[in-house]
């Protein structure tokens, strides 16, 4: 039977519960961090719980637990679970609120951990490299409260991505509301043009006076990723120019290089975007040199 840790206590995944009136649940008043072991250990995981609390101060979500127990936790969870390969997820959501006399109204949050096997990707993705569709009918909001976030408001992207599949791609691109490139459904998303690597600045990113002054539009929509993090410190460790830029779709068609990131598909080569192929229809030189040092890095931390 599969453990779960859930407000501080293992228990069956079968017998873990949320209460109905949870604001998780009835608002989507929650954040949550994807992550991956190797070996038994999470990669990047001080990060993980760093960007995970600050969005949860962010969003007035309470988060009683400190990093060295929620630490503790994922390590006990692997191992009661016998799992070395993981894909785990860490969940905070706002709970369910209570009325003290003294106080007033308060929340109880629920926090809860989860720990699967592994599903990697299918390695032809990374030989042939995905398709990716670019969504033209919806947009994100770097105006939302929720921007930048990885929150539980999770059907639009979804419903993008299960059209993606549809129309036999693995990612959808979207768009802000003022049409330049964020992010994928569930990923970063970088682009190569004449050796240099251009991705969408996060809203921290944004706070740079440099960045904002070279960016057509005042807010952004783009998750601070983990994984979009290594990538862009192993590139200027390789010497490779890094540009945190607005893209729009001209320059995306147009570039010779795409791959997307996350903590499961790690480096993930983009070779079509809709029908039209990028570059020469086959993972470039930068995409492979960064999924490579990429690998290395696992190696070394794990």
């Amino acid at each position: 039977m599969a453990m779960v840790w859930l407000n501080g206590q293992y228990v069956d995944e079968d017998s873990a519960a949320v209460s109905i009136r949870d604001a998780g649940l009835l608002h989507g008043a929650g954040v949550f961090t994807t992550m991956r072991a190797y070996g038994g250990r999470v990669f990047r995981l001080d990060a993980h719980l760093t960007r995970l609390r600050e969005s949860c101060d962010a969003l007035s979500l309470p988060l009683p637990y400190k990093n060295a127990q929620l630490t503790a936790a994922v390590g006990e969870l692997l191992q009661r679970n016998s799992l070395a390969d993981a894909r785990l997820r860490l969940t905070v959501t706002r709970g369910v609120s209570h009325v003290d006399p003294l106080h007033g109204m308060y929340f109880a949050p629920t926090v809860f951990l989860t720990a699967t096997q592994l599903e990697p990707y299918p390695a032809e993705y990374y030989q042939r490299g995905m398709t990716a569709i670019l969504l033209d009918d919806q947009k994100l909001n770097p105006y939302d409260p929720s921007a930048g976030h990885k929150t539980l408001s999770y059907f639009s992207r979804l419903a993008a991505l299960r059209e993606a599949g549809r129309r036999g791609a693995g990612e959808a691109l979207w768009f802000n509301v003022h049409n330049y490139l964020q992010s994928g459904s569930i990923s970063n998303v970088f682009v190569v043009k004449d050796g240099a690597l251009f991705t969408p600045p996060t809203p921290a990113e944004m706070r740079d006076p440099a960045v904002a002054a070279s960016c057509p539009y005042p807010r952004s929509a783009v998750l601070p990723g983990i994984t979009r993090q290594t990538v862009i410190d192993l590139a200027r460790r390789e010497h490779i120019e890094v540009r945190l830029a607005a893209i729009n779709v001209s320059q995306l068609v147009d570039c010779h290089e795409v791959f997307v990131t996350n903590s499961i598909m790690q480096v993930m080569p983009v070779c079509r975007l809709e029908r039209k192929a990028v570059g020469d229809d086959k993972p470039g030189p930068i995409t492979r040199r960064l999924a490579e040092l990429y690998n290395e890095e696992l190696k070394r931390c794990s």
